[in-house]
């Protein structure tokens, strides 16, 4: 374990070591660099998952089960670096970076950006709760903006008030160049806490509610049995049921479902590692015993997330989709879960579930010569160009006959 000044600390480790930065202290808190790859998540899990039961914002995206097999599963060779903050020796914030040497607008930059993907659609450091939370914040970012080593801190699907968005903040009132780039919001669906309320509320879309109610008369007319699963510890069988449903449709056609992709192992990993902890939640719809719709979730917090949805084509006459979540809604309600988030951005289907939109944004921080150099090349030269060829367009486009340039009639 090596010691070393604010100013010698930059990226300097040898790729693959592991070793760590300590006692650097802003205030009375300690900030720590961890340097080394994959194998740093799990050194700290413990650690992280206390965290996390004492967190603001302790979802299963930002968890050393979800990060753990993010890194298995599709950057194994990843070089990591895991910020900690400490008062007292108590673990109060913890961000895992990657470092990467890539070109951000044609400009070679040395980054640190977020661990995330597309599989999820949020990420955020774990903090402590509280105004000792607010100040381990700040004494990250003192920490960040005095290392030496990056030209670009990149932190992606950012929500609004995160831990990221705080760090972002604090850079921009200091006056570091920066982008902020909306993405399509998430979305939250408020579970009443009765079964009668669902019925009344749910789905928000009061066309899509009756088209439910139909769909079940139609079904208990035609005496068809539909059987209803929640499953929460690992299970390999049903695992692959959920996976083959999928691969059933337009996803496998594609080859882009879950069987063919790098999603598999991380998936199971992560199940594996969320049943032992507690969260793990699949569902599973069945309808004359022909599994129709299926979901692949966690449950943390009194709030169910949907990470995988699926249904079966050949029966959308039953709407298997939306008469999945349907059912969620309700168990979700008879066990006193408060909230459903489906995963991934907004979409026609979940709007018409959806009672709250959560936005989201990428965050972009620029230093130094070719940080600064690569902001200017996005944020300045590339629209200028595009607004010179656009102008230019307009100039050279025929006027229509007997129009003036002012539109009136000539």
């Amino acid at each position: 374990m090596n010691t070393s000044s604010l100013g010698q600390l930059g990226l300097s480790n040898p790729v693959g070591a592991t070793s760590a930065v300590r006692d650097v202290r802003v205030s009375s808190f300690a900030v720590s660099v961890h340097c080394g790859g994959r194998e740093l998540i799990d050194q700290f899990a413990d650690e992280w998952r206390e965290l996390c039961g004492r967190a603001r914002n302790d979802q299963p995206y930002y968890r050393p089960e979800w990060i753990g097999a993010y890194f298995r599963a599709y950057y194994r060779r990843a070089k990591v670096m895991l910020f900690t903050v400490r008062m007292d020796g108590r673990l109060h914030l913890v961000l895992p970076m990657v470092r990467e040497r890539r070109s951000f607008s044609k400009i070679p930059v040395r980054k640190l950006r977020t661990p995330v993907n597309s599989v999820a659609d949020r990420f955020d450091a774990i903090c402590s709760a509280g105004s000792t939370g607010d100040r381990a914040i700040e004494a990250l970012w003192e920490h960040l903006k005095l290392s030496q080593g990056w030209d670009l801190l990149q932190f992606q699907d950012a929500l609004e008030g995160s831990v990221m968005e705080r760090l972002a903040c604090l850079a921009k009132a200091e006056g570091f160049s920066s982008i902020e780039l909306p993405e399509n919001p998430t979305t939250n669906v408020a579970i009443p806490s009765s079964i009668e309320e669902i019925g009344k509320q749910l789905p928000s879309n009061t066309r899509l509610r009756r088209q439910l109610r139909q769909i079940r008369r139609e079904i208990g007319e035609r005496g068809l049995p539909l059987n209803f699963r929640r499953i929460e510890t690992f299970d390999l069988s049903a695992l692959m049921r959920i996976y083959e449903l999928e691969a059933s449709g337009w996803k496998g056609k594609e080859k882009t479902d879950i069987l063919h992709s790098k999603r598999r192992p991380f998936l199971n990993d992560l199940a594996e590692a969320a049943s032992r902890s507690g969260y793990l939640t699949l569902y599973l719809l069945e309808l004359d015993n022909h599994l129709i719709a299926a979901h692949y979730g966690l449950t943390l917090r009194n709030c169910y997330y949907s990470i995988v949805v699926t249904y079966n084509e050949n029966f959308k006459e039953f709407s298997p989709g939306h008469l999945i979540i349907d059912e969620i809604v309700r168990d979700c309600a008879r066990r006193g879960v408060t909230a459903f988030q489906p995963g991934g951005q907004n979409q026609d289907w979940k709007l018409r579930w959806a009672s709250q939109l959560q936005p989201v944004k990428h965050h972009y921080i620029f230093r130094g010569r070719l940080g600064n150099l690569a902001y200017r090349v996005e944020a300045q030269f590339r629209p200028a160009i595009a607004r010179w060829v656009r102008d230019l367009v307009r100039a050279t486009k025929p006027r229509a006959h007997g129009s003036s340039p002012d539109g009136n009639e000539a």
